[in-house]
């Protein structure tokens, strides 16, 4: 577990310098250029599409009769994230992001006059880049588009706690995905903008791992870990380059 979860970090942190690098270069050619930079916060809310890690969950759970879970299934979940925008001209500006997805469910049963709980939590983290084009500009109010692609890194876990048990299983998976984005830039005060935007994101693994050991379902397929879906997101972007 430990050599697959350090290529997976090893990949990641590559990814990372490799990504400050070349923004670094972009943001020095983009200030002679006299062209802006904008840095951007926000928070999302998304759908997920998690038909096997919903299972493990149902399975976890028949162990103990009369379990129940807080949620029927995972679905859908909250995120934050952060990162930086390179307008290479007025309309046509390039991204670099940092995304966390939040995933998780609990659920507890009775077994013998005990009370059992499984808590599981597969959350990813993105880093991904790509770019956009102002459709429409007026002035206080832009409509753009942008799409892109990165890399996503799951460190999740399932823990079985009761009486004399406290079992916990490390999750790990990483891989590739695409996401496509609505724009609507809204000047609030000169240099800030209220930023809405809205998509979709295809982004999953078949790589998942625990104890070292690929995790496959009951079918023998190997187990996805799939945050595919609709998302959506509300933030505050703040120019500091450019007129």
């Amino acid at each position: 577990m430990l050599g697959g979860s350090m290529r997976v970090w090893k990949f990641f942190i590559a990814l990372v310098l490799c990504s400050a690098a070349w923004c670094s270069a972009t943001i020095a050619h983009a200030a002679e250029r006299d062209r802006a930079v904008t840095f951007h916060a926000f928070g999302s809310y998304q759908t997920y599409d998690m038909a096997d890690v919903n299972e493990a969950m149902r399975a976890a759970l028949e162990a103990f009769p009369g379990a129940k879970a807080d949620k029927e299934k995972i679905d859908s979940g909250g995120g934050f994230g952060g990162g930086l925008r390179i307008w290479t001209s007025d309309r046509v500006f390039v991204p670099l992001e940092f995304q966390r997805l939040l995933a998780s469910n609990s659920g507890s049963g009775p077994y013998l006059g005990q009370t059992y709980t499984v808590d599981l939590n597969v959350p990813a983290v993105g880093i991904t880049a790509g770019v956009g084009y102002v459709l429409v500009d007026r002035r206080r109010a832009r409509l753009a588009l942008s799409g892109g692609a990165g890399y996503y890194v799951c460190n999740g876990e399932i823990v079985t706690r009761g009486p004399g048990l406290n079992d916990h299983s490390n999750l790990e998976g990483s891989g590739f995905g695409f996401h496509g984005l609505g724009h609507v830039f809204a000047r609030i005060v000169r240099r800030v903008d209220l930023e809405l935007a809205g998509g979709y994101r295809y982004a999953k693994t078949t790589d998942i791992t625990s104890g070292g050991q690929r995790i496959r379902n009951s079918d023998g397929s190997l187990a996805q870990i799939d945050w595919s879906g609709v998302t959506g997101r509300a933030g505050i972007s703040v120019r500091v380059s450019g007129e």
